[in-house]
């Protein structure tokens, strides 16, 4: 009997403890500024993509935790590999413009929100063919140093 007695004490002092330790939740206009901050970033993001813009698109991100990055199934260790990557596929590419026609953002605590997109992306081919096809995309961001970025992705693009 003093055994049960002692496990619902302890369980009663870890769940006190633990209940407290969880961030107060944020008010409403505090999730919709964080949005606002997250909307933003990701546009520049966006123009920075289109515009093939290298520095644009590092300035977004923070790879200093090195969770890793996913691009259609592939897992790259570092920012660098996407960067890399991404430095290729570009070759031999006019224009890109991407259309979002689904974007969603959640604010999980005051320095980390998650936003997904979907669309579809049109690409001027220097030969000038056109292509276009729709992608999905998981962004993690943190605040670092009073700047949101991108500590992680997952990047599709549907067959």
């Amino acid at each position: 009997m003093k055994r049960v007695i002692l496990m619902i004490i302890t369980i009663i002092v870890c769940l006190g403890i633990c209940s407290s330790a969880y961030p107060q939740g944020l008010t409403k206009n505090q999730k919709e500024r964080i949005a606002s901050e997250i909307a933003a970033d990701f546009e520049k993001n966006i123009k920075a993509a289109e515009k093939f813009d290298i520095k644009g698109l590092t300035d977004c991100v923070n790879d200093t935790l090195k969770a890793g990055f996913i691009d259609n199934g592939n897992f790259l260790n570092s920012f660098d590999e996407v960067i890399k990557g991404y430095k290729e596929n570009i070759k031999g590419i006019k224009s890109l413009k991407y259309s979002i026609s689904n974007k969603k953002i959640t604010v999980l605590a005051d320095n980390a929100a998650l936003l997904t997109a979907s669309g579809s992306a049109s690409l001027a081919l220097e030969d000038g063919r056109t292509i276009t096809g729709g992608f999905a995309w998981t962004f993690v961001y943190s605040k670092v140093n009073d700047n949101w970025k991108i500590i992680h992705s997952h990047m599709s693009t549907p067959r």
